[in-house]
């Protein structure tokens, strides 16, 4: 395994020390000065920019240099140890290119074939009746369920032990495709792992092995590896954080506002990159001035996809192709753990924006968006410019009434809506956010995915509807019709399932008035009712099945990118 050089200075350095501008400035931003750009810089990420505060590396590439690259609060809390430029930090997804890439390099060694069958080199999995070619793994149309939603429904938490053997025996066990090959585009980290088990068998090397000498050693990025085991020492690395549940506000000690978040899975090729800034600019300099491929092989790994229908995608072999603000990008985000990241390239301006953080709260994408339009020199948006409405006094009553459960038709996405000590809040995305009453019925929603909600009731014994605004789009949302189950409906719930794909039991009791699953490391947990026969954990949606004589017989799950993952009744 490659080791990465030693990165001695890294911790000494204050955050200033490694703040450079070494290439001149372009036309479009030469109306600022480095000394303005720096401060704008800073300002974007002043509030991680303090001693007891994960935070973020970020970097500006400009026309073949490192134009700008300084970092934001500390990559180790225990050791007051600050990010630095070159702090390693593991990227997540922003890794699937360099997984893509490998691929390209096998299929120009006349090895394989992008359009081969998956099942050539992994016959473990299951004969779906349906070819699923290695382009649809890389694209996201195989229809396969994704491994780590898969692994968690299976009962392996993120700090238990994960291998690639386990991963493939739960693989070879699912059923079901979510959909037809190539008939739609749904984020699977499944084709990535798969990905990288087709370079093991292939190329006869791990893929950390098999990148190391064909993509990082002939670029130099000579602190970037594929970490294919958890318990390897990577000198320079930033520890990852999530903020302490219920900690409102600032502890004494600052630092017990967080917790440490670093998963002990060792799969590889969907993720599993640890890199630095400055080794990110030099693959990223390899789209302008290949030393790894040539400009067929760069043009073929971001070449935008197709489903069957003909519909284009905006996602191509680990990259995303799409525009901002009339401007071509190609970009690639990334999350694992507290880990988040961003590779951001605007090619027809040779300026890349490559942000690195560890703290899961963090937004890479729009940080690095950010600091493109101030690099590029592009005045703020509109919508940047607009203050948030201000909140009005609005009747209890009046807010209360629209608390319930809302589902978008077309995607069976929930908005939960709550209230509770005189306000509304939002329950979606896997967390909670409070709703600010500015009219009529509108609320804005702070710091969320969702920029504003509103809603109307058109009566005539219609649903209600919840309208979401989010990226300027509006999206409606009718009202379900929850169910109130009594003592013998959920009595007749209760009992053992086996899941068969899983490997595992699920138990179900009713307890206190409420339907519940067991969790062997916290008890049990409450299920919300939502239509009759269905309930909903968290964002784990479980559909009860009933045989021909109305008897409950089974359980079906949908979670995230898993879908109808059914469990027979004991």
């Amino acid at each position: 395994m490659h080791a990465p050089r030693p990165l001695a200075a890294t911790l000494a350095l204050a955050l200033a020390s490694f703040a450079t501008v070494a290439a001149p400035a372009s036309p479009i931003a030469a109306a600022a000065t480095p000394a303005a750009l720096e401060a704008g810089t800073d300002a974007i990420f002043a509030r991680w920019n303090r001693g007891d505060s994960p935070g973020c590396g970020v970097a500006v590439f400009r026309d073949g240099a490192i134009a700008f690259q300084k970092g934001y609060g500390q990559a180790n809390l225990e050791l007051s140890a600050p990010i630095g430029a070159d702090t390693v930090f593991d990227i997540g997804s922003t890794s699937k290119q360099f997984t893509a890439a490998a691929l390209l390099l096998l299929e120009r060694d006349g090895k394989l074939s992008l359009d081969d069958d998956v099942r050539k080199y992994v016959p473990e999995l299951p004969d779906y009746g349906q070819t699923i070619t290695l382009r649809q793994l890389l694209q996201h149309t195989s229809g396969l369920r994704d491994y780590l939603d898969v692994q968690l429904l299976a009962g392996v938490a993120y700090d238990d032990y994960s291998s690639d053997r386990q991963t493939l025996d739960l693989l070879a066990k699912q059923k079901a495709l979510n959909f037809a090959p190539g008939s739609e585009f749904v984020y699977s980290n499944t084709g990535y792992f798969l990905a990288a088990e087709i370079v093991k068998r292939v190329a006869g090397k791990p893929l950390a092995q098999f990148a190391h000498e064909r993509i990082f050693a002939p670029l130099g990025m000579r602190d970037t590896l594929f970490r294919d085991d958890h318990t390897l020492p990577v000198r320079g690395r930033a520890s990852a954080y999530t903020r302490a549940e219920g900690a409102a506000g600032e502890a004494a000690d600052g630092i017990a506002r967080f917790r440490i978040d670093m998963p002990n899975w060792d799969q590889v090729g969907d993720g599993a990159v640890l890199t630095t800034l400055a080794d990110l600019q030099r693959w990223d300099e390899n789209f302008y001035r290949p030393v790894v491929g040539d400009a067929d092989f760069l043009a073929r790994l971001q070449q935008p996809g197709r489903l069957a229908d003909g519909t284009r995608l905006d996602y191509a072999l680990g990259l995303f192709v799409d525009t901002h603000r009339g401007l071509k990008t190609v970009s690639h985000d990334g999350a694992w753990g507290g880990y988040r990241a961003q590779l951001l390239r605007f090619p027809e301006r040779h300026l890349s924006v490559a942000t690195l953080c560890n703290l899961d709260s963090t937004d890479p994408e729009s940080l690095a968006l950010r600091v493109a339009d101030l690099w590029l020199g592009l005045p703020p948006e509109p919508a940047a410019r607009r203050a948030p409405r201000p909140t009005v006094n609005t009747a209890p009553a009046a807010m209360q009434r629209w608390a319930g459960v809302y589902r978008n038709p077309a995607t069976g996405s929930l908005r939960r809506i709550e209230w509770d000590e005189g306000a509304l809040s939002l329950h979606a995305f896997g967390d909670t956010y409070p709703m600010r009453p500015v009219g009529k019925d509108e609320f804005e929603v702070d710091d969320a995915p969702v920029a504003a909600l509103s809603f109307r009731d058109p009566g005539r014994g219609r649903p209600r509807v919840a309208v979401q605004l989010a990226d300027g789009k509006r999206t409606e949302f009718p009202e379900l019709q929850v169910a109130q189950p009594d003592a013998a409906a959920l009595a007749a719930y209760a009992g053992d399932y086996r899941c068969d794909e899983l490997g595992r039991d699920y138990r179900f009791s009713a307890i206190d008035g409420a339907l519940h699953r067991a969790d062997a490391r916290s008890g049990p947990a409450r299920l919300q009712p939502l239509e009759r026969d269905r309930f909903l954990l968290g964002s784990l949606n479980f559909r009860f099945q009933r045989d021909a004589a109305g008897a409950i017989d089974g359980v079906s799950m949908d979670v995230g990118r898993v879908r109808d993952l059914r469990c027979q009744r004991r």
